[in-house]
């Protein structure tokens, strides 16, 4: 197998394992905001485990006012995810068109944020000319999940993409995936190790903080680097807890006067709607919270009426990572305040694109990791959309590189 440089956690590699380069890739991204590093992720106090139920803790600052500084250095952070990029972070073309005859398989999980992403991918393939095949997995199952990694080896495989589930899950797979000489790339799942196996981490970790960092950066400037907010994290999916991670390590480097207080919901809350109504209990016992901060907003498409019920609607501000129609169509309404907008589709290429290089022995890119990404406000121009796909001609911008037009 030829020796490729690979994407672990945001860190380019030739195979060693080694830190994050986290500031590097987004200064790949956002060229010139020399005020990254005022909201990075650094030193916050840790959550209780809780994995029976949902848990909490808070944590405050000693100062009790703003700090003008702060806001400005968060509106800096802010304004270059407020437009929409021109072109795709990926530049290098292929050195011919993608080989003919391969399948690509995808393990999707029952959410709908995984269907939106196998849109994806499906189209990239099909683009590049492979077929694409797709076997669904249950995230409560993690045997659902080890027999379609076992299913998909059946289809002779260029590469197979798993969504959303831990690395975990399925790192007892990646001995047969190796002996069949068959990569896996993985696309939100949080941490995966490094391996000659796994060739790419598309939305790795540090795409995940970094999101975490933006809804940071807009609560501080619009509290006036003074609100108090109530961060929601998903650890069952570790995307979502980095998300929640890089937030919360935000807020208290980026602000002196702002106060955080954290709970934790697994699937089950997902699952049966009970997230909202947690999230409901906790603004009760705390009246003086004015933000809820959630690490996926699709999750919480019913909280807006739960607050109504409760009688806080238009007291509390919701902002979330990964936003659906829905909470975009809201962001309008003002059910929600905003929300990070996430290529999903893009994210497919990006998984198709590693495949390719890989299959012709090429390097993958540094920032393969990264798909498109923009905060989204009421001001925001874009139509809502379950995947902020942007540039708008990304597709044709791929299959330039890849030399198929």
């Amino acid at each position: 197998m030829p020796t490729t440089h690979r994407v672990f956690n945001g860190e380019r590699t030739g195979g060693a394992r080694g830190p994050v380069a986290s500031k590097r890739l987004r200064l790949l991204l956002v060229a010139g905001v020399a005020l990254v590093t005022a909201i990075t992720a650094c030193g916050s106090s840790s959550t209780p485990s809780g994995s029976d139920g949902p848990s909490s803790s808070s944590s405050s600052t000693a100062s009790s006012g703003g700090s003008s500084s702060e806001v400005e250095k968060a509106n800096a952070f802010i304004k270059p995810y407020l437009t929409p990029p021109t072109k795709i972070s990926i530049t290098e073309p292929l050195a011919s068109p993608p080989p003919a005859g391969k399948t690509l398989v995808y393990l999707q999980c029952e959410q709908p944020q995984c269907q939106v992403i196998g849109v994806g991918v499906q189209a990239a393939a099909e683009a590049a000319g492979w077929q694409f095949k797709s076997i669904p997995f249950q995230s409560t199952n993690p045997s659902t999940l080890t027999s379609g990694l076992t299913q998909a080896l059946r289809y002779n495989p260029v590469a197979v993409s798993v969504v959303a589930a831990p690395y975990a899950l399925w790192s007892g797979s990646v001995p047969q995936y190796q002996q069949a000489g068959v990569p896996i790339i993985p696309v939100f799942v949080g941490p995966a190790e490094s391996s000659s196996t796994i060739i790419a981490n598309v939305a790795n970790p540090d795409y995940a903080a970094l999101q975490g960092q933006l809804l940071s950066a807009w609560f501080i400037a619009d509290s006036n680097a003074k609100g108090k907010v109530l961060s929601v994290s998903i650890p069952d999916y570790p995307y979502l807890g980095a998300v929640s991670a890089g937030f919360e390590a935000a807020v208290p480097n980026g602000c002196s006067a702002c106060e955080v207080t954290k709970i934790k919901v697994g699937i089950p809350d997902v699952g049966n709607g009970s997230i909202n109504s947690t999230i409901v209990s906790a603004l009760r016992k705390d009246p003086s919270i004015k933000y809820v901060a959630v690490s996926n907003s699709a999750f919480v498409q019913a909280l807006p009426a739960a607050l109504g019920a409760a009688g806080l609607t238009g007291k509390v501000k919701i902002v979330g990572c990964c936003g659906s129609r829905a909470e975009e169509e809201g962001l309008k309404s003002g059910q929600f305040s905003a929300v990070t907008g996430i290529g999903s589709y893009y994210a497919g290429w990006l998984v198709v694109d590693a495949a390719i290089r890989h299959a012709q022995g090429l390097p993958i890119p540094a920032n393969e990791g990264f798909p498109s990404l923009g905060l989204l406000t009421k001001d925001s121009q874009i139509p809502p959309s379950d995947s902020y796909d942007q540039p708008a001609d990304y597709a044709d911008q791929f299959k330039a590189l890849w030399k198929i037009r």
